[in-house]
Order: C-alpha cells, then sequence, then structure tokens
C-alpha cells in the first residue's frame, strides 16, 4: 500500500463487516463492501504494521525488521470448500516477514471479537529443535532468566504443545520450553465491546518489548 497514514485504531463496525464476511463469504458481497474492508481493516491493519516496525527500527536499530501482511482473501487451491475471504488478518514482523517459517517473528492478528499479539517460531523441526534442545543444555541459566522475566506477565500465554514422550528434565522452569515442539507465546485480549484505538500500538509495542529477549536468544540459535 502507498501513502499509509499514521495508526488511529480501528472503527468500531469492523466487527460488523467480519460478521457480515463470515455471513456472506462471497464475491459479489465483498466487492459491494470493499470500501468498508478498506477503511475498517485494510488501512487500520497496514498502518499498525508500518507504526510497530519504524518503532522497533528506532528503539533497536540492528533488528531485522522484514514486514508481511496477510491478503484477506484465501489461496484459490486450498479453499477446502470454504469461502473465498478470511474473517480476520494478521501480519508478521522479523526475520523473513513470513509468519509460518521456522525463523523467529513477531506477529499481530484481528478478528470479529479479539486481537492477539506474540512472538514465535513455527515448523521448528529436526535439527532446529536439536539446536534449540543444546542451546539449553550448554546454558540454563541464559533461557531461566528469560523465563522468569516472561513468569511476571501472566496475561502471555504459551500456543505450543510438548512431546508426548520427553526428549529430556531440565527442571520444572525450563520442562515445557525444553520439550516443546515449537515455541510460541502472546496475549489476546477480546474487545470490550468495541475494537481497540490508536493506543493498540503501545500495547502491542510492549509485548514486543517484552518478548524482545525471547526473540534475540532464538535468533541466535
Amino acid at each position: 500500500m502507498k501513502n499509509i497514514p499514521p495508526f488511529e485504531g480501528f472503527p468500531k463496525d469492523l466487527p460488523a463487516f467480519l460478521w457480515g464476511l463470515s455471513l456472506n463469504n462471497e464475491r459479489p458481497w465483498f466487492n459491494e463492501h470493499r470500501a468498508d474492508f478498506e477503511r475498517c481493516l485494510d488501512v487500520p491493519i497496514h498502518a499498525l504494521a508500518e507504526d510497530l516496525r519504524q518503532a522497533m527500527q528506532d528503539r533497536h536499530p540492528g533488528l531485522a525488521s522484514a514486514l508481511h501482511v496477510s491478503r484477506i482473501w484465501r489461496d484459490a487451491r486450498r479453499l477446502f470448500g470454504r469461502g473465498p475471504f478470511k474473517d480476520h488478518m494478521w501480519f508478521s514482523l522479523g526475520l523473513s516477514g513470513e509468519i509460518y517459517t521456522p525463523l523467529p517473528q513477531f506477529w499481530f492478528g484481528i478478528d470479529a471479537t479479539s486481537w492477539e499479539a506474540g512472538m514465535g517460531c513455527w515448523n521448528m523441526q529436526g535439527e532446529l529443535l536439536e539446536r534449540w534442545r543444546a542451546s539449553i543444555d550448554a546454558r540454563p541459566a541464559k533461557l531461566s532468566k528469560i523465563v522468569r522475566a516472561l513468569n511476571k506477565h501472566p496475561e502471555l500465554g504459551h500456543y505450543w504443545q510438548v512431546y508426548k514422550k520427553p526428549k529430556g528434565d531440565p527442571g520444572p522452569l525450563l520442562y515445557d520450553w525444553y520439550n516443546a515442539r515449537s515455541v510460541e507465546i502472546g496475549r489476546k485480549v477480546w474487545f470490550e465491546p468495541d475494537p481497540p484505538g490508536k493506543e493498540l500500538l503501545g500495547q502491542v509495542l510492549e509485548i514486543y518489548e517484552t518478548l524482545l529477549p525471547l526473540y534475540e536468544y532464538l535468533e541466535r540459535i
């Protein structure tokens, strides 16, 4: 998008648009409501993404800041009986600008009822998971310090699954981290009852700053 304005929040009628899209998931309805899509969702989420990227660059000049904002329409090859449009949008910010990669990424998503923000590595398979566990074996105190700091933020939740057959036991503090199949942590906030306003920028930035030590730890592996 060109000439992206500063982020001013999401309009109060965002939920109505997304519920309408969910109930009328077809191109004619979307085309009739394209202006609502741009005003309620597309412009605000691009504005938030760009403002967050700039804020993170200003605070941490050496930090990778590749950005990817999702599209509202689904891949036509993967509809699986669903309509052509999603009922949500998201963006990722980090090393690759793609959310579903094994590289660490900050992310944000919004739908008709809530928003989420966090950081994670997806598809951590094979050698990468071995390197993750090896890093904990080699320097458990380093990750322990990060985890203790994160535990002071109960609003942040873990989004991962652990192996049914444990890979090891580094102690209760790091057990779930060591045996995680991926590393994903973030916060979900329900609308109360309206979508968030311009204060959202600071709220998401605070989450990213809190998760930055974990991001940097993962980046090194």
